[in-house]
């Protein structure tokens, strides 16, 4: 399957490669195990998911967001690469909350770690040593969708409300200790992973998923709103869908706990 070229979101490992030693570069990986002191790619640091992606439901604050990437040696002229090794469901999701606190100089490695490592690129176990710098937020509210977004878009025309969860969690009719049962009404049905090539990890090439968003109804000209169960997901499919040049999308964070919270209407599959 043909890989998607380098571009302002998705960075190849050649491309990544060619840049390690750019001065102006931060690479952040941010795998969940503690995969990054065995190994990592050469000039990362390590930055666990659990640290920015939730607090109370929703991102965490500016000013806590603004010090983590502060200690990680970035301010507004660096350039990130960031990459996992989990479908990129977590490097998409800080690529996301840069983009929402104004930091759009940022790509995910496509394939994340396994493909880095599938071509024998180096690796090593050293700590990298980084410089305090001043990260500034300046918070991007089209990269976001409150509730009453979602709410005001149900049943307009070109509006659509993209529910990217398994397929257990949209055909589920009985609540769970975690879950309620259902989906946002109207909602459209799209798998996340269905947008990786499961053999490469790398996300599937630009006219492949727009064929997919388009088997499913989705346009370029729609204005799209992503959920899942926590807002995660729902980033990752946002990637992707920039990736395939459709830019109209806001990322629904609070997602269906925000949404069952709120005692929204829900929709049950029959």
């Amino acid at each position: 399957m043909k890989q998607n070229p380098d571009s302002t979101i998705l960075a190849t490992a050649e491309y990544l490669a060619r840049h390690l030693n750019d001065h102006d570069l931060r690479i952040v990986d941010t795998r969940q195990s503690d995969g990054f002191d065995a190994a990592h790619i050469d000039g990362a640091v390590a930055l666990n998911g659990s640290s920015y992606l939730r607090e109370n439901g929703d991102v965490i604050p500016a000013d806590q967001f603004a010090h983590l990437m502060s200690r990680l040696g970035m301010d507004r002229n660096t350039n990130v690469i960031v990459y996992d090794d989990g479908n990129n469901l977590f490097a998409t999701r800080l690529w996301w909350v840069l983009n929402y606190y104004g930091h759009h100089r940022v790509k995910v490695l496509d394939g994340g770690w396994d493909n880095w490592v599938t071509q024998s690129f180096p690796v090593n176990n050293h700590s990298t040593e980084v410089d305090f710098l001043d990260f500034s937020p300046q918070i991007d509210r089209q990269q976001i969708a409150t509730t009453s977004d979602v709410q005001a878009a149900i049943g307009l025309p070109r509006q659509v409300i993209l529910d990217v969860r398994g397929d257990k969690e949209w055909q589920r009719t009985e609540a769970t200790p975690k879950s309620s049962p259902g989906h946002i009404p109207g909602a459209v049905h799209l798998v996340w992973s269905q947008l990786i090539d499961p053999e490469t990890m790398c996300f599937k090439p630009k006219n492949t998923l727009c064929e997919l968003f388009e088997a499913h109804d989705i346009h370029p000209q729609d204005d799209i709103i992503t959920y899942c169960h926590a807002g995660i997901r729902a980033a990752h499919t946002l990637f992707a869908l920039k990736l395939a040049e459709f830019n109209k999308v806001r990322n629904y964070e609070g997602s269906w706990l925000a949404w069952t919270h709120a005692e929204c209407p829900v929709e049950l599959n029959q």
